[in-house]
């Protein structure tokens, strides 16, 4: 076959090649167009979900996607009577539960009541009243899509007599399958926080574990931390397996009998999304509470008093008869020792 012959067709098939390539990469152009910001961090949340196992960098993604379209809803119901009325009961709800964790907090770190050490309180609160808001809003933002689509289905229903409730989102373009990748998105990362329920148990056997208490606070490398928490990681990756072995045993079918894959999954499954959560959750906690102590001794308690007071050390009187003694001591798990003792005075002396 000539060389004249061959040119014609293969010149074709290039230009049909071009000519999809350039309706491809027209139609990519449109699509991308056509998007707004919130829906390419949705798009992009999902595609790293999809190809990647940085579940953390995926939720701080949808969890900014959510804000930023939402937030003109946000704004909408703060302007009306009975949404101010809703949000702040719903924001006293969370002051109230960081005022008692605050008090437990204190209770934990001095070895008495909170109602000695109302500054002390206060600064609690301060500490751990954002993390409370950013926590409770971000769920209830999660939990607000899985009600979405119940919420169309009913405004559907309700159409025919003539209601129409509000749009909640002021997309223009895909908002069908913006609501599905959202739907998506939320639901995995509200799975993935009902698996971390029951980390605070851990986190707070953390706190009293000896192994951690044992590490200076000032001198804490990052591989014993780690050691630890990798320790209490995997005792709760043993309960969680025996748990799916009992879930998925079963003496009379053989083929509900777990394989080495279902565990081999559960197991990466919990290192990727509870030991990152889990080491950043007990440091906070550990800081918190470092920081508690260091409050209560330098700013709270008094350097002087009636009542005798050992060298280098703060009191807070409790009554008239015993004081609270706040000495330094880096063996203590936060760096202070807190010591109830009997008040020597010239009116009660030994």
């Amino acid at each position: 076959m000539s060389k004249s012959k061959l040119l014609p067709p293969t010149f074709s098939v290039a230009r049909y090649i071009i000519n999809i390539n350039n309706r491809v990469y027209d139609s990519l152009l449109t699509f991308f167009g056509k998007l707004s910001f919130v829906q390419k961090l949705y798009l992009f949340a999902f595609i790293l979900l999809c190809f990647s196992n940085s579940l953390a960098i995926v939720a701080a993604i949808t969890v900014v996607g959510l804000l930023a379209e939402f937030w003109p809803l946000f704004a909408r119901v703060w302007h009306s009577l009975a949404g101010k009325a809703v949000l702040l009961l719903f924001y006293a709800v969370i002051a109230n539960f960081a005022l008692a964790g605050a008090a437990s907090v204190v209770n934990e770190v001095v070895g008495v009541s909170s109602s000695h050490f109302s500054y002390t309180h206060n600064f609690a609160i301060l500490l751990y009243l954002p993390a409370w808001t950013l926590a409770i809003s971000v769920i209830a933002l999660l939990l607000l899509q899985i009600f979405v689509p119940f919420y169309l289905f009913v405004l559907l229903l309700l159409k025919p007599f003539g209601i129409s409730g509000f749009n909640l989102t002021n997309l223009q373009h895909y908002q069908k399958w913006t609501m599905l990748f959202r739907l998506v998105l939320s639901s995995i990362l509200l799975y993935h926080l009902a698996l971390l329920s029951d980390v605070d148990a851990v986190i707070e056997e953390n706190l009293d574990n000896p192994k951690l208490l044992s590490i200076h606070p000032q001198t804490i490398e990052q591989s014993d931390l780690e050691k630890v928490i990798i320790d209490s990681v995997d005792e709760l990756e043993t309960i969680r397996q025996q748990k799916a072995v009992e879930q998925l045993e079963s003496p009379s079918v053989e083929s509900k009998q777990p394989s080495n894959e279902t565990l081999d999954t559960l197991e990466q499954e919990i290192n990727t999304s509870v030991n990152k959560s889990l080491k950043l959750r007990a440091l906070y906690s550990q800081k918190t509470r470092e920081l508690i102590a260091h409050f209560a001794y330098q700013l709270e308690a008094d350097g002087k008093s009636r009542c005798a007071i050992s060298d280098n050390a703060h009191i807070v009187e409790l009554n008239d008869y015993e004081i609270l003694e706040i000495s330094p001591d880096m063996s203590k798990p936060y760096g202070y020792d807190f010591e109830v003792k009997v008040c020597q005075s010239p009116a009660f002396p030994l």
